[in-house]
């Protein structure tokens, strides 16, 4: 072992003081890096501060660690978001000089250079910003955020195609971005879908996203030309872009989607009905998806929809539904949608039966076509059989099912006809619902010009 002689013990004495000091200074600049990291975290963290603690807070933190990077770019992110929500200009300067102080120490941080280029584009230089983000793109050329701080600079800069090309390249890192970026892209090519279709051109599993977008905003012609042109769109595509088209009225276009697509398990109408399952006969789940020939039961726990092998009309089952609601609501229990014809009659025909069925405003079936204009109440016109206690000549508590028939000829645009069973609410509060209900054998058929089936 070898030993190294410190001298005589006053030699020693002082250099543990020496020591001693010099771990007292670490210590307390320890501790001052410490305070000044809790104090920055408290005005991140404190959603409640006014501006004025904000600024407070960063300023303290800044005096506790003015050689750490973040509490500059955390100190100059306070200023210049006051200067922005606050509209005062004399904190623009401040933002500028401590970011630009965090990026001299921290130079390989693109969040400090993204931070720096929105405060020279807050301040009109755009020639920094622009090289700020530049610089923030190239030390993180894979992250979704500088790319898509830098589209935002390129497109308030004038340079819309150079905007979205850095902004088709962010929606690559992270695709949950589609439809904030679409939205930027419908202000910026003023809904031209072709446009904005070339300019994001997303990845094959992004576009029927970008597609029902477009179908949202009224571009669906544009949305079908893109739609054509995919290759193989998968089962959940078809749903979304049929789902999109029906919400939009465009119910042929969403048939003819939906139709032919190769998708499995695709229901099929009745043999003697245009309606699928009209008798219940097979499960009706709660969430079902399928935008035709599907009954589609509307959660919410409004109502207890069960399939009844007690009650029956024909077949093993029929529809139940308990109701025991409160409140003045209106409500859909039931709703399925069938393509149809224009200006062609058809009729539909049900079975009903009830139990201690109890309210002001009782429900009813409707057969409704979107396309019938507008009727007396804004309402459109529509055959409606509604279970009305008051006027049925059957006793509320009988158990013989009741058969209804509704006709209804279509409009010169129909392209789909609704079944629905909904309630409407009173015209005045309380106005509370409960009893049973039962629905069985579902018909909807074509009436022949001369009256006959």
């Amino acid at each position: 072992m070898i030993s190294i002689p410190l001298g005589p013990i006053p030699v020693r004495l002082l250099l543990l003081l020496l020591l001693a000091g010099g771990l007292g200074v670490l210590g307390w600049s320890v501790a001052r890096t410490a305070i000044g990291d809790s104090v920055m975290t408290f005005v991140q963290r404190a959603p409640n501060l006014s501006a004025e603690a904000r600024i407070e807070g960063a300023d303290m933190a800044a005096r506790y660690s003015p050689g750490d990077p973040l509490i500059h770019w955390q100190r100059g992110g306070v200023y210049l978001n006051a200067a922005n929500e606050e509209l005062e200009e004399a904190r623009l300067p401040t933002a500028l000089a401590e970011l630009r102080q965090a990026a001299r120490l921290s130079p390989d941080d693109y969040r400090v250079w993204m931070a720096l280029g929105r405060a020279e584009d807050r301040s009109g230089d755009t020639g920094q910003a622009r090289q700020a983000f530049e610089r923030a793109v190239a030390l993180a050329p894979r992250h979704f955020d500088p790319r898509w701080a830098f589209g935002n600079h390129l497109l308030r800069a004038g340079d819309r195609d150079a905007s979205f090309a850095q902004m088709r390249l962010a929606l690559g890192y992270r695709p949950s971005a589609l439809p904030l970026i679409f939205d930027y892209a419908w202000n910026a090519f003023n809904g031209d879908g072709k446009a904005i279709a070339a300019a994001l051109n997303p990845p094959d599993d992004l576009k029927p996203q970008m597609i029902a977008l477009m179908i949202e905003r009224g571009r669906a012609d544009d949305a079908m030309e893109l739609w054509r042109a995919l290759a193989a769109p998968t089962p959940n595509d078809v749903q979304r872009v049929s789902e999109a088209m029906v919400n939009a009225g465009r119910f042929g276009a969403a048939w003819r989607i939906w139709s032919t697509a190769n998708l499995p398990d695709r229901p099929s109408a009745d043999a003697d009905s245009l309606l699928s399952n009209g008798g219940f006969e097979r499960a009706v789940p709660l969430n079902a998806a399928a935008p035709f020939l599907t009954w589609r039961l509307t959660p919410g726990g409004l109502f207890k929809p069960t399939l009844d092998r007690k009650f029956v009309y024909e077949g093993k089952q029929a529809l139940r539904v308990g109701l025991d609601v409160g409140d003045n609501l209106a409500f859909t229990i039931a709703t399925q949608v069938v393509p149809a014809k224009p200006s062609t009659s058809y009729q539909l025909t049900f079975q009903l039966r009830y139990e201690d069925l109890e309210s002001l405003s009782t429900p009813f079936v409707e057969l409704y076509d979107p396309a019938l204009e507008v009727g007396v109440g804004g309402r459109p016109r529509v055959a409606t059989a509604q279970i009305d206690l008051r006027t049925d000549a059957v006793e509320a508590n009988e158990t013989k099912w009741i058969p209804y028939t509704l006709d209804l000829t279509t409009a010169a645009a129909t392209e789909a006809l609704k079944v629905r069973i909904i309630r409407l609410p009173c015209s005045s509060s309380p106005c509370p619902i409960n009893g049973r209900l039962w629905f069985d054998d579902f018909k909807l058929t074509e009436l022949r010009p001369s009256g006959g089936r």
